[in-house]
């Protein structure tokens, strides 16, 4: 360990005391001529256009399907809205407090590996 050790001392000792060499002029322009120039930013991929597209079609679908569906069953969706509302409200006495529990219990499992950490950091 100690021949390593005396070894790359002596590298860095070389490295530190040999002045630096001049840099060949072409290679700049050889490296440069290597380095692709990026493009802006696109405003709009055809990630967007697919998103947008399939957005819009299923707002279309649900605009086309209330326009055609019996008054009848469309009192019965919003019923079933109302009763759905409704269920929300009563359920959210238990609800809101469990998710609360559960998002501290996530939180608390994400510090403990820092914790931890921060506990071996200090011992040594």
């Amino acid at each position: 360990m100690d021949n390593r050790l005396k070894q790359d001392l002596l590298i860095e000792d070389a490295l530190k005391s040999q002045p630096l060499a001049p840099m060949p002029r072409g290679i700049t322009m050889d490296v440069m001529a290597r380095i692709q120039k990026d493009r802006g930013p696109a405003i709009l991929t055809w990630g967007d256009f697919v998103l947008s597209s399939a957005i819009a079609a299923c707002i279309a679908a649900l605009w086309f399907a209330s326009q055609n569906l019996p008054p009848i069953l469309l009192a019965k969706i919003r019923i079933q809205g109302i009763l759905l509302y409704q269920d929300f409200l009563l359920n959210a006495r238990w609800l809101v407090p469990a998710a609360m529990f559960g998002l501290a219990a996530i939180l608390a499992a994400l510090t403990i590996p820092y914790l931890i950490q921060m506990t071996a950091d200090r011992r040594r």
